[in-house]
């Protein structure tokens, strides 16, 4: 009995869902990346051979310059006006504001007061303040603080304590770290201590970001 072969069947595969899977996928990374913004302030920082990576979570970060580069920023920002047009982006809508998330208000109101019209006016400001006033100016533009990924924002030294107790309490976890640049002085950062050290704060732990001296990549040393 002859045993006959049946034709073999091809099979074809419809890619179409997979095309629908890859857009939504796409789609999804896109909305869902959150990227590193660019450093408000920029910082030069000591060297180290401490081998402790920066946080990516639950971390409060304090930027210090020194005094010579908060002056010049203060001749082209008012810290006053920075902080009322970062409220003003922030409130909702129907109260007359933009309803932004913090990050995008305070970028926004950043790149507004660097535009030529604001700088002029800032620049004449700055102008007509008396040395003291200058100095005190420039003394809210030292320390700039930020929640991880979030944008760097200034803040005087007389509210630093009450904001770092209001974050520890909406986030119990939170990790405090220390962006100095090298070139600080070493009166201010004894000022910040008492500050983290004072009974309400009570900051006693937090980190100290440095370089690696064998490479580029930014590490936190520990401390306090």
């Amino acid at each position: 009995m002859a045993i006959t072969k049946r034709p073999r069947r091809s099979i074809v595969t419809d890619m179409t869902p997979m095309v629908d899977i890859g857009f939504l996928l796409v789609i999804f990374f896109m909305c869902t990346y959150n990227a590193r913004p660019p450093e408000t302030v920029g910082v030069a920082l000591p060297l180290s051979h401490s081998p402790f990576k920066v946080p990516e979570s639950d971390v409060m970060i304090l930027t210090i310059i020194p005094a010579d580069y908060a002056l010049s920023i203060a001749d082209s920002i008012n810290p006053s006006l920075l902080m009322q047009t970062i409220s003003q982006y922030q409130a909702p809508v129907n109260e007359g504001g933009l309803g932004l998330r913090r990050e995008i208000a305070i970028e926004r109101a950043i790149h507004e007061l660097k535009t030529p019209e604001k700088y002029r006016q800032t620049v004449d400001e700055s102008a007509a303040l008396t040395p003291q006033q200058l100095k005190a100016r420039a003394d809210s533009l030292i320390v700039w603080w930020n929640l991880g990924r979030g944008s760097a924002q200034p803040i005087s030294l007389s509210s630093l304590g009450y904001v770092i107790m209001n974050e520890r309490i909406k986030n119990p976890r939170i990790h405090l770290v220390i962006k100095a640049d090298k070139n600080v002085q070493s009166g201010f950062i004894l000022q910040l201590m008492d500050i983290l050290q004072d009974p309400n704060v009570n900051m006693l732990r937090f980190s100290m970001m440095t370089i690696l001296q064998e490479g580029s990549v930014v590490f936190v040393k520990a401390g306090g």
